[in-house]
Order: C-alpha cells, then sequence, then structure tokens
C-alpha cells in the first residue's frame, strides 16, 4: 500500500514539475516575442558617458540632427540617447557590448558599429557621417 502511494506521488510530482517547465517556456517565448514585436526595425543607438568631449558631443547631434530632419516621422526608425552612466540603462548597455562613446545602428538586430567612421568625420565632414548613417538606414528600409 505505501509503495503504491509513494509511486503514484512520485507520478504526480513528475508530471507537475514537466508541466511548470513548459508554461515557463512559453511565457518566456512570449516575452521575447513582445518585445521584438514593440522594437522598430532599425535603430540609431548613440551611447555615451556622463562626461563628453567635444567631438563625442559633435556625434550625438550630427546623428540626432539626421534623425530629426529625415526619419524623425519614420515610425520605423527610432534614435536613443543612452547615458551609460545612468543605472536604468545598464541593461542596454550590456546587449550592444558598449562600454565607451559609441555610434550603432541596429538593423533588424544586425548591429552596424559605426564609431569609427562618427569619430573620425563628426567635427570636420559631418556630411560623410549623415552619408554613411543614411546609406546603412535605407538599406534597412528596402529590406
Amino acid at each position: 500500500m505505501k509503495k503504491s502511494f509513494l509511486i503514484i506521488a512520485l507520478a504526480i510530482l513528475s508530471i507537475s514539475i514537466g508541466s511548470c517547465g513548459n508554461t515557463t517556456i512559453q511565457v518566456e517565448e512570449k516575452k521575447l516575442t513582445e518585445i521584438s514585436e514593440s522594437v522598430p526595425p532599425i535603430q540609431i543607438l548613440y551611447f555615451h558617458g556622463d562626461r563628453r568631449c567635444p567631438t563625442c558631443i559633435k556625434v550625438g547631434e550630427v546623428s540626432l540632427s539626421l534623425f530629426n530632419s529625415k526619419y524623425g516621422k519614420n515610425t520605423l526608425v527610432v534614435y536613443k540617447d543612452v547615458n551609460i552612466d545612468k543605472e536604468e540603462n545598464k541593461a542596454i548597455a550590456e546587449k550592444y557590448q558598449v562600454t565607451g562613446s559609441s555610434l550603432l545602428i541596429d538593423v533588424n538586430g544586425e548591429v552596424k558599429n559605426i564609431t569609427v567612421d562618427a569619430f573620425k568625420y563628426a567635427k570636420t565632414e559631418p556630411a560623410k557621417l549623415e552619408t554613411i548613417i543614411t546609406d546603412i538606414i535605407e538599406k534597412g528600409l528596402a529590406k
């Protein structure tokens, strides 16, 4: 009698544990789907800290100005100014593995790091930086 009770109890326990795991996976998959559906396909991501040099400031100004003039009304493109020194931005900095000033363009999960070009052209040839950003975004919108 005790053996039968023990076997039945173990069977119920294993079924319960098995179904809980599936529920967790389904919930996690649903969350990932909701997140991916809520993120616009193209993101201009300008990362910086509290203290910024003049070139870093100019990278932010050029990229934001371009976004506002060309893509501000386009719901498929967003601009994110991310201060990595703020606690609420730690997760996004980790996601993109950013530890300093950076300019990234995320096109449907494919990240283009244009930080070197951004710092090279922001102060001396801002139109060239705008062209680089625009080319990436336009190719992303054409897909």
